[in-house]
């Protein structure tokens, strides 16, 4: 290296043959310390990944994938054995707990992995007498725990994520001979059960305290209501079985919108199940159509839910259905019907 030259107290930085100064090697302790701000950054992310799934056991994504259209309906994708006769399904918001209740052998439930591999069962207590069949089945948006409604038993039973029997739900005052079904949650953790029992079926809301604080439909003459979801603006659907009807109903109580029976497009047989995603689609899973209804929820001003299209089909093949009974999605957009006669949970994605 060329000797440092000094001109009137001034530094002259050293120059190579060509006449160019001669390139100083970088700081390597300035590198080092940035490459270890990046370490610890990256340590610092993983971490809080961890502390997230751990606390409240799902990714810290669980917004639907963007870029779908409103106006778009799903595809077949795959499908999940080993429920014999499925009448109800719920999934975790990330897809990694799929719940099915079964209408025939042991009648009980089954807990599925995200990618179809069985987990464990829930069984309901044992009770000397009491015959069972599970039908619908919802998730509990605070605390994971898994509702199953039992059609002959007449309860509701409550299981944790991982599918053990916790407790029998009871309401704060009882309602001797209520028949619940179809159950939903909102996303402040109220319970939405339709009731068959009474002269006028109905839908009951019954809050953190397990007290009934609104009732729904008694005045519209409701025939057994089956299927029940609630979307993000706290509109009410369901399916109300026997007249045909899909009906929405607003804040007020009121019916905001509905679809009927008929042979129009669009329009239902004898709807069951029912599910809404984060971009305002309602799914109806419709026994006799063999097959799952989408439509679009109204805007503010309207008054009509909007026919999106049908998927399905009767059959025994992929994409088919034989007597589909229940729906539910995800938050990662993906679609999933309980195929009862065919044995299965078809999953729909986009």
């Amino acid at each position: 290296m060329a000797a440092e030259i000094i001109v009137d107290g001034l530094p002259i930085p050293p120059t190579t043959v060509d006449g160019e100064p001669e390139r100083q090697p970088r700081s390597r302790p300035r590198r080092k310390a940035v490459v270890l701000l990046f370490l610890l950054g990256l340590l610092a992310t993983l971490v809080t990944i961890a502390l997230w799934y751990f606390l409240f056991r799902q990714p810290i994504t669980t917004l639907p994938l963007p870029g779908i259209p409103q106006v778009e309906v799903p595809a077949y994708s795959t499908a999940v054995y080993g429920a014999i006769g499925p009448s109800g399904v719920a999934v975790s918001p990330s897809g990694d707990r799929i719940y099915v209740t079964q209408s025939q052998g042991s009648r009980g439930s089954v807990v599925f992995d995200g990618s179809g591999n069985t987990l464990g069962t829930m069984a309901p207590p044992a009770a000397t007498g009491t015959e069972h069949a599970p039908v619908y089945v919802a998730i509990d948006p605070l605390t994971s725990e898994v509702y199953v409604s039992d059609r002959l038993a007449g309860v509701i039973y409550i299981y944790d994520r991982d599918g053990t029997y916790q407790r029998t739900f009871t309401l704060a005052q009882p309602r001797p001979g209520w028949q619940p079904l179809g159950l939903a949650f909102d996303k402040a953790g109220n319970l939405y059960v339709t009731d068959l029992s009474g002269p006028y079926q109905k839908v009951l809301v019954i809050d953190r305290a397990a007290a009934v604080v609104r009732t729904l439909g008694e005045n519209d003459k409701l025939s057994f209501p089956n299927g029940i979801a609630v979307d993000a603006a706290g509109d009410v659907y369901v399916s109300d079985s026997n007249n045909g009807r899909l009906l929405m109903y607003g804040a007020d109580g009121t019916i905001r919108a509905q679809v009927g029976r008929g042979s129009g497009q669009g329009n239902l047989g004898l709807p069951r199940g029912i599910a809404v995603d984060g971009s305002g689609r309602v799914f109806v899973a419709d026994s006799t159509g063999q097959g799952v209804f989408v439509y679009h929820a109204p805007g503010n001003d309207e008054r009509r839910l909007s026919y999106l299209g049908f998927i399905g089909s009767q059959g025994v093949s992929d994409g088919a259905f034989e007597y589909p009974n229940s729906v539910a999605v995800d938050a990662r957009g993906r679609v999933y019907v309980a195929d009862t006669f065919n044995d299965r949970v078809q999953i729909w994605s986009y």
